[in-house]
């Protein structure tokens, strides 16, 4: 066990924790969503064993403070599948683009279809535009098989945690749904951004 990693993953979950208590979500009793949380922790103890130091401090920061924990898993996973299933025939530019361009235009969608379009002033499509160029690069420098397998546990886990949340009470969207379905493809924008960034500064966490 590396004792550093150990030592970060640590302090996530515990920061994570106090984020939960301080702002109040446990007077929800969301246990669903804590036992979501609690796996992910395992998760991310388990990675912390043979994840490189460097890798594994990289994507912290780059993403939103509090769900830290959650990129982590999302990038453990990803790896894990990676490894055991590489798809290496199926690389190519077009499918490479593919990945990308399929959750934006779903996005769009959603957004669309569910009357989300009027929250989207010009900074926020901005924003969305930018999470979409970087993932686009990121897609077209690395792997199709390790990309593919990104963006396959980015949606399924979020729309995991995120439908848990909503149905607890831990967050409400308009019409009381329990889920806006666009989050789950902002979440596969963020997380193939958040590796591009790393990639950007050096830092591989392909493999």
């Amino acid at each position: 066990m590396n004792n550093k990693n150990l030592s970060i993953v640590l302090a996530l979950i515990c920061a994570t924790a106090v984020s939960f208590f301080w702002g109040g979500y446990h007077a929800l009793t969301p246990l669903l969503f804590l036992s979501g949380l609690s796996l992910v922790s395992v998760i991310c103890l388990w990675s912390s064993s043979y994840m490189e130091t460097r890798s594994l401090v990289t994507p912290s920061p780059l993403a939103v403070f509090g769900w830290s924990l959650f990129t982590l898993g999302i990038i453990a996973i990803a790896q894990f599948l990676y490894r055991r299933v590489p798809l290496v025939g199926l690389d190519g530019g077009a499918s490479r683009s593919l990945l990308v361009l399929i959750p934006a235009l779903l996005l769009i969608v959603c957004v669309w279809v569910k009357g989300y379009l009027r929250f989207f002033d010009t900074l926020l499509v901005s924003v969305y535009f930018l999470l979409f160029t970087v993932s686009l690069y990121y897609s077209y420098s690395h792997k199709f098989g390790w990309c593919i397998w990104v963006v396959i546990s980015s949606m399924i886990f979020s729309a995991i945690m995120e439908y848990l949340g909503g149905i607890e009470g831990l967050w409400v969207y308009q019409f009381n749904e329990p889920m806006a379905f666009f989050i789950v493809f902002t979440w596969t924008l963020r997380i193939l951004t958040i590796l591009a960034v790393s990639s950007l500064l050096g830092v591989e966490i392909q493999e």
